[in-house]
């Protein structure tokens, strides 16, 4: 089952941006609930190299998630909207650090799929030099691991075009796909694409949608 979101941009022109934007170092899974669970991704679109933003993972960080929420279960948390959101303080980048790990700046070309688990640590940092950061997200799950009452939802989603979170059991969904502007709906955007989306077959089982069952 698979999550799609089409329209992470981020340019060198926006120096305001650049030059506010802080690290916020995390993972996108509750870490009561550890092991494989979601395979997160990005297909890249335009060139990344060191200095055009984009990924920066703690490179092997989830084999060692468990034990860093083990001992560090006395650390205060972050404050996050969803308990599928950890963010690392000082004191649990030391503990990375201190076990040998390291953050890599993942460098990509066109066309390229990046995928990680969910309980690794990463961030996104903002282009420095001349090109756009532009990509893909599309995320990855069994299908077995999401209910009835979650495809429903997805269903729902899906058709209505509102958006969700990386999970692609749609775990959050927004209550409306309404673009605001200055506090009124934004005149320039679209509730529904210029040309509907024609699936293939693999593609409409990446949905979930046929493996919702038929009531009796």
């Amino acid at each position: 089952m698979c999550y799609l979101y089409i329209g992470v941009v981020t340019s060198p022109k926006r120096k305001r941006l650049t030059e506010s934007s802080k690290p916020w170092p995390h993972q996108d899974q509750d870490p009561e609930s550890p092991g494989f669970r979601c395979l997160q991704g990005l297909v890249n679109l335009n060139p990344g190299g060191p200095d055009d933003g984009g990924l920066i993972v703690c490179k092997g960080g989830h084999k060692f998630s468990e034990q860093f929420h083990r001992e560090m279960a006395d650390e205060p948390r972050i404050p996050a909207w969803t308990k599928e959101w950890f963010g690392f303080t000082e004191n649990g980048m030391k503990w990375l650090k201190d076990h040998g790990l390291e953050w890599e700046k993942v460098c990509v070309e066109p066309g390229d799929l990046i995928v990680w688990d969910s309980r690794t640590p990463h961030y996104n940092v903002p282009p420095t030099g001349k090109n756009d950061r532009l990509a893909v997200y599309t995320c990855y799950m069994p299908v077995a691991d999401a209910s009835q009452e979650d495809l429903i939802k997805k269903k729902e989603a899906f058709e209505k075009r509102l958006g969700t979170t990386h999970w692609p059991n749609a775990q959050h969904v927004a209550p409306t796909n309404v673009a605001m502007r200055d506090g009124a709906p934004c005149p320039k955007a679209r509730e529904v694409p210029v040309e509907e989306p024609v699936l293939g077959e693999r593609a409409f089982r990446l949905t979930g949608i046929p493996y919702i069952k038929q009531e009796a």
